[in-house]
Formats: C-alpha cells, structure tokens, sequence
C-alpha cells in the first residue's frame, strides 16, 4: 500500500485524515508533514527552526497543548500544535524570506487591526475557490 505522500505529486494538497495507533484523529496530513517529522522530530528541534519572531508564540502555544493534555488526558492537541509548528518550521527552512514575510505581514495587520488592503475574506476566498 502506497502512502499518501507517494500518492499525491502536490506538496501543499491535504491527502485525508487518519486515526493513530491511540485512536485519535490527527490532523490532516500534507505531503511535506513526513519530512518535517523527520527533520523537527522533538519541541526542541522545531523550536529550533523557527526565527526567532515565531519562538514565543511557539512557546505559547506548546505549554497550552500541554496544559490541555494534563487537563484532558489527551494527546490531540499536544500533536496538532506540534504538526503545525512542524511545517512552520519547515517553511522557515526551505524559504526563510517567505517566513520573514509572514512575519512582517501578521505584525503590519496586528498593528493595524484591519486586514491590508485587497485582502479578501476566508468566506469569499473560499466561494472563489469553490469550498
């Protein structure tokens, strides 16, 4: 049996869900997901990858995945929040001026507390895109 990442020739293109060995459903798995594993297997080493913009909001987000599997008794959110500072971290190292452009972008909106101009909304984003 092939994987999804064998099977899909679009690295960005969500390929399903699955549930793990524990049952829980992960999050939907991108093609890129088993190489970012690979390189950012441990918080440390994510953390590691990350610039230096994102590391606090990292750090942020791993203590309260945490937080809710003492809580929980779950692991989900604890590997959700890891899969996505797992791909951050590998965008950051296969085009760290884009990472540096995300960057620069979420602080201009945050500034400014309006979307930049000619953004479009989730909503319509989705309707162009027929979601």
């Amino acid at each position: 049996m092939s994987s999804p990442a064998a099977r899909s020739s679009e690295p960005d293109r969500p390929v399903g869900r699955a549930a793990d060995a524990d049952g829980l459903e992960s999050a939907p798995e991108w093609v890129g997901d088993g190489r970012a594993a690979e390189l950012f297997g441990s918080p440390e080493l994510i953390r590691a990858g990350l610039l230096p913009e994102h590391a606090g909001e990292f750090d942020a987000a791993f203590d309260a995945a945490l937080s809710a599997a003492r809580r929980t008794l779950r692991l989900d959110q604890l590997r959700s929040t890891l899969q996505v500072w797992r791909r951050v971290a590998l965008l950051t190292r296969d085009d760290p001026d884009a990472a540096r452009r995300l960057v620069d972008t979420t602080v201009e909106v945050r500034r400014a507390g309006a979307s930049r101009p000619d953004s479009v909304s989730w909503d319509v984003l989705r309707a162009e895109l027929g979601l």
